[in-house]
């Protein structure tokens, strides 16, 4: 059987009636906040999330849990925001909106939810690490230095950059199902490449599904273009960064090698293992040298390394980790060359 429809265009993705999730109205602003250049006023968050009690709620549970190790308890959403650091807070805010998917949780994709859970905070670290901390200017050289991971570019496009597989989960969940963790239709169909396999089920793809989602709930649009062209072969037009697409690309790729639980969901059961990862044409930005192919010599190395540290942050965010007091999983970032 074949799967070659062709992927649709902008006009005909609104015609597939798609329905949005019930995403908290805060969800579009926070987002707004962490595209701002040097977003760092914890003011302008506090005045959002202390009209969303959920939010609120999630923010002081995580302040007073043992990772954070306080003598003394905090009852102020503002002081949490402060200690916690404006951007890690504004994560943490956005994981609450996908977290909030009840529905999912404990319905048909709920194996595939969870997964998905983990792969998009993974990809959110990992983005913001290759990436750095770098200064407003996207062709300034990256910092190394040692700063808190979500405190740089990338962490809120890798959080996100899978945002269509909540939406198809949202609308076809049985279809969703099938597709992501029972593999039913690879195993009939002669295409393997995981977005036809995606059009032919649901006539989208994650990427069309999420950017058609994403323009309904008012996101910023650099977050749209990542979230629609976070796959090659798709070009590096439009408004996101060059630098920050690519490091969502290799963050995919790194967090798929780590294996599961942070590998995600996707229509075929094949793994990438980390050789196959660094054979991807993506890693050659992160290469000093002009003509090099690959990645430095040691980055998949480094990268390999820090799976325990992507295990604990995602902990974090998924609210697992409240009974014992592990170290920060905040690391050197992996500076990437610009090319």
């Amino acid at each position: 059987m074949s799967t070659d429809p062709s992927p649709p265009s902008d006009s005909a993705l609104r015609d597939l009636d798609l329905r949005v999730p019930p995403f908290p109205r805060t969800l579009p602003s926070v987002l707004e906040l962490l595209h701002e250049p040097g977003f760092t006023d914890p003011e302008d968050l506090t005045e959002i999330v202390q009209h969303d009690p959920a939010a609120t709620a999630r923010l002081l549970k995580q302040i007073n849990s043992a990772y954070y190790g306080l003598r003394r308890s905090i009852s102020d959403v503002g002081r949490a925001i402060r200690m916690m650091g404006t951007t890690t807070a504004a994560g943490s805010v956005v994981s609450l909106g996908m977290l909030r998917m009840d529905e999912l949780a404990d319905g048909p994709v709920e194996a595939c939810f969870h997964r998905f859970i983990r792969h998009s905070e993974a990809t959110g670290f990992l983005a913001s690490s290759l990436l750095g901390p770098l200064s407003p200017d996207d062709d300034a050289p990256a910092s190394d230095s040692g700063s808190d991971i979500t405190q740089g570019k990338g962490f809120a496009e890798g959080l996100l950059h899978d945002f269509g597989k909540l939406v198809l989960f949202y609308n076809y969940p049985e279809k969703a199902a099938a597709l992501y963790e029972e593999k039913r239709f690879a195993e009939h169909l002669q295409d393997t490449d995981p977005r036809k396999l995606e059009r032919f089920v649901f006539g989208c793809d994650h990427g069309q599904a999420g950017a058609y989602a994403a323009l309904e709930l008012n996101f910023p649009q650099t977050l749209i273009d990542v979230i629609r062209h976070h796959h090659p072969p798709h070009s590096e037009t439009g408004d996101a960064p060059r630098r920050v697409l690519r490091a969502v690309r290799a963050a995919n790729l790194a967090a798929k090698a780590m294996g599961r639980p942070l590998a995600g969901v996707a229509p075929t059961a094949e793994p990438i293992d980390w050789a196959a990862c660094a054979d991807r044409p993506v890693w050659r930005h992160w290469n000093p040298a002009p003509e090099a192919e690959g990645p430095p010599p040691d980055l998949m190395d480094r990268l390999r390394g820090k799976k325990e540290m992507v295990m604990l942050f995602t902990d974090f965010f998924v609210g697992t980790s409240d009974e014992g007091e592990p170290d920060r999983p905040f690391g050197e970032p992996l500076a990437a060359q610009e090319a």
